[in-house]
């Protein structure tokens, strides 16, 4: 059972990056100056995530003119959640640029 709840995570952490950062809200100055330097350091590798979240969103799209017609809809719901995460990781990641 641990087994697949660690593999859940991996897979969870391999598509969403945003668990791993602090909160920069909580705690004393010092500790919000870490934790933005903390976030700012995991911000490196969110071009990654964006590019696993465009090619699945491409992936989609191609399914939607491929898959059966029944399917279509599932492909066009998963394609826009695509494009959702996709803007949200591009401005989060353009925010982290524009701080250093």
């Amino acid at each position: 059972m641990q087994k697949d709840e660690g593999k859940v995570k991996r897979f969870i952490s391999f598509l969403w990056p945003f668990g791993a950062y602090r909160d920069v809200n909580r705690g004393t100055m010092l500790e919000r100056a870490a934790a933005t330097r903390y976030n700012k350091t995991l911000a490196k590798s969110l071009p990654v995530y964006i590019n696993r979240w465009a090619m699945s969103a491409s992936l989609e799209l191609i399914l939607t003119e491929v898959a059966p017609a029944f399917m279509v809809p599932l492909f066009a719901f998963l394609f826009s959640i695509s494009i959702c995460l996709l803007v949200h990781l591009i401005q989060v990641w353009m925010l982290f640029k524009r701080i250093d």
